[in-house]
């Protein structure tokens, strides 16, 4: 099985990738393989809503997207990570959700317009999000929840992290939520 983590922080090592990365711990630990994917070192352009089915590829821009594509359709197991700002997810991650609209063009056939998936193997999703203490999860759940229902993505479960320091890494010391980290990653294999 593989295990393919999507991290929308701007912040390498904080707390978003060091949740992401104990749920692929966990997946490891039963034998998954992993990759983990930092959206903000990739080039993404927006997406230009451009209403044609770019068949046979995923997307008529050509950029790093191509390699998410390739990832995603070879996954069996999607870990979205993304902190909270202005209570919904990273530019980075709505970039990336944008992107995929492709993943399920309109097509017309005999004069009907219809959805098409283009990821026709169901997947297992897990979201992380992190915010504040003061910060709601809920209107962050809603892209993510839609995304996964566009891209063929069962919802297996989440982590709402929230904080009242600004310490990278800190996460770490929360021994309870780091083991639900670990233990949502081995779960994915019952």
């Amino acid at each position: 099985m593989k295990v393919l983590g999507i991290s929308g922080s701007p912040i390498k090592s904080g707390n978003v990738d060091l949740l992401i990365k104990q749920v692929l711990k966990g997946a490891e630990n039963k034998g998954g393989k992993t990759e983990i994917l930092y959206l903000d070192k990739l080039k993404i352009s927006p997406c230009r809503s451009c209403g044609k089915n770019p068949e046979p590829g995923f997307c008529f821009i050509k950029d790093d997207m191509e390699k998410i594509y390739a990832e995603l359709k070879s996954s069996d197991v999607l870990v979205l990570g993304s902190p909270i700002y202005f209570d919904t997810v990273s530019a980075q991650m709505k970039l990336f959700l944008d992107r995929c609209n492709c993943l399920t063009p309109l097509v017309k056939k005999k004069n009907r317009y219809s959805f098409k998936s283009r990821l026709k193997k169901k997947r297992k999703g897990i979201i992380i999000l992190v915010a504040g203490e003061k910060q709601r999860f809920d209107c962050a759940l809603i892209p993510l929840l839609g995304f996964f229902k566009w891209a063929n993505v069962k919802y297996v479960d989440k982590i709402l992290y929230a904080h009242s320091f600004f310490e990278k890494g800190k996460v770490t010391e929360n021994k309870k939520i780091m083991q639900k980290a670990f233990d949502l990653g081995r779960k994915l294999f019952s």
